[in-house]
């Protein structure tokens, strides 16, 4: 920290728009002609852009993770009091902790099991025996169905769905005939999933999010599917059934994920691609089907 250091700092805010007493960041060089215009309290920023502001500063490594760090001191979390709205359908056998916040219009079915620091807000529905973990943030009018298992510190947003039956059919003549789905849908600890995603139970196996993965809104997860950990998944991408997906992979916003398919560890898909085959651990494609990303440019450039 180099500056003053009683200075108060009472929010965060962009180069351009912050005030006296906010923080705000630097974490790119084409921004460094702001920092002589700013009105920011103080900057994160790193050693070689410290050279070039003279006022408050915070120098880092990294100082886009250290405004992520930041953004947590100055978001407010749900205004909520323990216990149980008395507009609240509880069944008589669930098994809810002294600890957490029930809000209006929230159904708990029978044996679902809600731990402590759960905060329901209005509108949630609980299906028959789903477990929802310690700490974890179910915004309004999220529905989980029956057999769902919710890890720790998780955030859902709202209207999401979680255990909905997934596409499964087999054909009579020209008849369809459902497939019952009798698994569960597994979720890990520290997992968001965005608004208006739809995650499908499983078959007959189970449909599994490992932990430390973040879905966007509008993300899609079909039956038996098992996305690992510390994914990073955007807005509107599908997955379609029983496809694989390894740890540490990010999927660009609408990029469409083939069934059966086995995604590697530390892949990057672009968005708007198209997986049709399997990929290979530490590899980034794009496009259509998709494909090597050098091979994507070189074809791009070709047109």
């Amino acid at each position: 920290l180099e500056g003053d250091p009683e200075k108060e700092i009472v929010g965060i805010n962009n180069l351009v728009s912050a005030s006296d007493n906010e923080i705000s960041f630097i974490a790119r060089e084409t921004f460094i002609p702001q920092l002589d215009s700013t009105s920011a309290g103080a900057v994160i920023c790193n050693s070689r852009t410290s050279e070039l502001y003279e006022g408050n500063k915070l120098v880092c490594a990294n100082p886009y993770l250290i405004y992520a760090n930041c953004t947590k001191l100055f978001k407010e979390k749900p205004s909520t009091e323990m216990g149980i709205s008395n507009l609240a359908s509880i069944a008589s056998s669930s098994s809810i902790s002294d600890k957490a916040s029930i809000g209006s219009f929230v159904s708990i079915s029978d044996e679902a099991i809600i731990e402590d620091d759960v905060i329901l807000m209005p509108g949630v529905f609980i299906g028959k025996g789903s477990k929802v973990g310690k700490g974890t943030i179910l915004h309004a009018n999220t529905s989980l169905y029956d057999s769902v298992d919710i890890g720790q510190e998780c955030i859902i947003h709202s209207g999401t769905v979680i255990g909905s039956d997934g596409l499964g059919f087999a054909q009579d003549n020209k008849q369809w005939v459902k497939i019952e789905h009798l698994g569960k849908v597994i979720i890990g600890n520290h997992v968001e999933i965005g608004s208006n995603s739809t995650i499908d139970r499983g078959s007959v196996d189970d449909t599994e999010i490992g932990k430390n993965t973040y879905l966007d809104n509008q993300v899609h997860v079909a039956h038996n599917v098992k996305i690992g950990s510390n994914c990073m998944i955007a807005g509107q991408v599908g997955f379609a059934g029983s496809c694989r997906v390894g740890n540490n992979v990010s999927i660009g916003g609408q990029a469409g994920i083939s069934g059966h398919l086995q995604i590697g560890n530390n892949v990057k898909i672009g968005g708007g691609s198209g997986v049709i085959k399997d990929i290979d651990d530490n590899q980034i494609v794009m496009g259509y089907p998709a494909i090597q990303f050098k091979e994507f440019i070189k074809h791009w450039k070709k047109k």
